[in-house]
């Protein structure tokens, strides 16, 4: 047993020893393999550590430097590179040490044996696999002769501005921000009769043109430099002071450095006062037309007689979102447009073409391939050579989107209501007039009158009214068809023309108003609206008579719902006032009891005594009105805020009068904080002038106010609260009332 267990242990390990060897041969290989990639990349790369010194560098960039790779572990740039150099390539490692923040394609020298090389450097932190950070690793790629052609292009490019500068006709000039010339053309300095152009830097137009002119000028370009816009071919008489006058188009605009920003202007003036035009003038005439081209927010292009693009500016370019405008030769608008949109724009220059006629301000809508539709203004006119043959059209676009919208806005608000969003009276009576035909017969008019608005207006504020008024407006919106003209007709009623529809074909849209107004009702805002329905059956009715009577039928059904609405309100307001109560309305029943225990033993009638309920739970309904902060503040009122209290009876009695069921009790709720010696708020009225339910509610809720805890102060004692009552009688209180609620509460007070 042993031995086979020996012989089993000694095959176990020459098999994990076989894994092994196999495991650091295929590590070996990949890194073998990773060694030959990394030294036959074209690129430089290396590694450092945190001191900055060579790890590893790949055999590129050793190379480079006509070293070993090995040459470079342990050494740093400082070895290799020019101390300035080594200094900046030392910071940029130190840097994404401390940030561990990569940086990207940053452009650096590198010189070996005194002659410059330019290499597109990327450096990123180095990470051990437990993420702490050991150094930094780069990759460079040489593109020095990508450097020299930007410098070469960049001389031919100064090359061509001085040469375009020195030989075009047209006085050509660059100023500051204070209008000082930076740089004129030699056509500029022939004009103003200097030799030479640099005689004009510091200079201002006072010093050429007349005061008058100048300071035109000068009002012209600084306009410029504070709005960016420009000024193009703007036609003026340029007055000289000590020469005749002449004609000018000039055209003025914002001079931009590299970071946008404005630094003056550059202008064009081309001499019109004689308009002869000479043929070794033309090429020059072509120059300007593309530097025009390239600063005019208009879109401008030339078209073959095939409507094929010969030449585009940078406006319409951007249009087209492509980058380099020659990039448009050859193509149609078929390219670039919808279908629909390109036939008719083919169509139309052909006709252009044939005819020679030119189409001008057209407005038209462009709708393209896969970004929004856009309005403008086109003018497309025929294009001739020298020999008056028409070689195909050239044309201007201008945007007028935003110039679309604000008219549509302003169409839309001509008959649109702007709270709601449904059309207003106007459109209505226009659209009554229009469909009252006998083909739209039978016409049915839905007139709706909104229950409470006056209500919810005087409790909650206008804010919360408008609210009210666009719930409405939404249930109408997703009741009525689209064939529909729903409009409000006038501050709180709404109405609706269905055409071809019989008054019978309506009762379902009416249900699904009601329903939707259950639905939508919160205890803030209860929705309830009265309709009426009135049809023109036949041509010989008048339809002011079946405005009328739709109208009648809503008040009717307004009168007959006023109960249910009524009693929602009430809810509603009720529920609004428990919300800014200390106690939530928690002793609200109980209290109630109390002053009908109260006003029993008054003899009161039932109906005063159902005025009497009404009372306690709404008498502080002006509450509604009050500011949060106010209703919670933990500490004493201010003086001010004192104020706004003393004025909740007179809000709370605006309310009441706004409603056919409370409208009984709003002396009632004006006088509940009244005093019986007369002392009280808001009138000062005394004794048996205040009404017998604010007297009793006063007493009751005083009692109630003083066993409630408040933020400001504990809740007293009852045996405390009843000598405060007793003591109050015949000032604050009505003493008869007090001596009978002390008896209510003796009897009702465990002992």
């Amino acid at each position: 047993m042993t031995k086979d267990r020996e012989s089993k242990d000694s095959e176990k390990n020459n098999k994990t020893k076989i894994d092994y060897e196999k495991l650091l041969d295929k590590l070996f290989n990949r890194c073998d393999m990773l060694q030959k990639l990394l030294n036959n990349i074209p690129d430089y790369i290396y590694i450092k550590d945190k001191k900055n010194r060579f790890v590893m560098v790949n055999s590129t960039m050793a190379n480079f430097y006509r070293k070993k790779p090995e040459d470079f572990i342990g050494k740093t740039d400082f070895d290799f590179a020019p101390q300035e150099m080594a200094k900046e390539y030392s910071k940029d490692d130190n840097r994404i040490i401390k940030s561990k923040e990569p940086i990207i394609d940053k452009s650096e020298k590198l010189i070996r044996s005194g002659k410059e090389f330019w290499v597109s450097c990327s450096k990123i932190p180095w990470y051990d696999r437990n993420g702490k950070i050991m150094g930094t690793m780069g990759i460079s790629r040489d593109i020095t002769r990508r450097k020299q052609s930007e410098d070469d292009l960049l001389s031919n490019e100064k090359n061509l501005f001085d040469s375009l500068m020195n030989n075009i006709p047209e006085s050509i000039f660059y100023k500051d921000l204070n209008s000082r010339f930076v740089r004129i053309n030699r056509a500029c300095a022939k004009k103003h009769e200097i030799k030479n152009p640099e005689d004009a830097i510091g200079k201002t137009d006072f010093d050429f043109f007349s005061e008058e002119h100048a300071k035109q000028a000068y009002e012209d370009e600084q306009k410029v430099i504070r709005t960016g816009k420009p000024i193009v071919d703007l036609e003026e008489k340029e007055t000289f002071k000590d020469k005749e006058d002449k004609w000018a188009s000039t055209t003025k605009m914002p001079w931009y450095n590299k970071n946008k920003n404005i630094i003056g202007i550059f202008g064009i003036t081309r001499d019109i006062t004689s308009r002869k035009i000479i043929e070794n003038k033309l090429e020059r005439e072509i120059s300007f037309m593309k530097a025009l081209m390239e600063r005019t927010p208009d879109s401008i292009y030339f078209k073959d007689r095939n409507s094929r693009f010969i030449l585009i500016n940078k406006a319409l370019a951007e249009n087209f979102s492509i980058k380099n405008p020659e990039d448009a030769i050859g193509k149609t608008d078929f390219d670039f447009f919808s279908e629909e949109h390109a036939k008719q724009a083919y169509k139309d220059e052909q006709k252009v073409i044939k005819a020679g006629k030119p189409i001008i301000g057209f407005e038209e809508k462009e709708t393209f391939k896969d970004k929004p539709d856009r309005w403008v203004s086109t003018s497309k006119l025929p294009w001739y050579d020298k020999n008056n043959n028409i070689i195909g059209i050239f044309g201007i676009t201008r945007d007028t989107t935003e110039k679309k919208k604000a008219e549509e806005r302003i169409k839309y608000l001509s008959f649109h209501d702007t709270l709601t969003g449904l059309y207003n009276r106007a459109y209505f009576d226009e659209e009554l007039k229009r469909l009252d035909t006998v083909r739209q017969l039978p016409i049915t008019i839905v007139m709706g009158d909104i229950n409470g608005l006056k209500v919810i207006n005087d409790a909650y504020g206008h804010e919360k009214g408008d609210q009210f008024l666009k719930k409405i407006a939404y249930i109408l919106k997703d009741t009525f068809r689209k064939e529909d003209i729903v409009s409000r007709w006038g501050g709180d009623e709404f109405i609706a023309i269905l055409p071809r529809t019989r008054e019978k074909d309506t009762r379902g849209i009416i249900k699904r108003i009601k329903e939707l107004c259950c639905e939508r009702t919160t205890a803030d805002i209860p929705l309830s609206i009265a309709i009426g329905i009135s049809s023109k059956k036949s041509p010989q009715e008048d339809m002011n008579t079946v405005l009328k009577e739709a109208e009648d039928r809503m008040y009717k059904n307004k009168l007959s719902e006023s109960r249910s609405t009524n009693e929602l309100v009430i809810s509603s307001l009720k529920e609004n006032l428990k919300k800014t109560e200390y106690n939530g309305g928690k002793h609200g029943d109980k209290m109630q009891r109390y002053a009908l225990a109260i006003g029993k033993r008054l003899n009161l009638s039932d109906a005063k005594l159902e005025e009497l309920k009404l009372v306690m739970d709404l008498h502080n309904i002006g509450k509604l009105a009050l500011a949060d902060e106010i209703i919670s503040k933990p500490g004493r009122l201010t003086e001010e805020e004192w104020k706004i209290i003393k004025k909740l009876p007179e809000i709370g009695y605006r309310i009441a009068e706004s409603s056919m069921v409370l409208k009984p009790i709003s002396e009632a709720i004006l006088s509940h904080n009244e005093w019986y010696n007369g002392e009280g708020y808001p009138r000062g009225a005394r004794g048996e002038d205040i009404p017998i339910l604010s007297r009793i509610a006063f007493v009751v809720n005083s009692y109630e106010a003083m066993i409630t805890d408040r933020p400001y102060r504990k809740k007293m004692t009852i045996k405390d609260v009843i000598k405060e009552i007793k003591r109050c009688g015949g000032t604050q209180f009505d003493p008869k009332i007090v001596k009978i609620f002390l008896e209510i509460l003796e009897k009702n007070t465990p002992q």
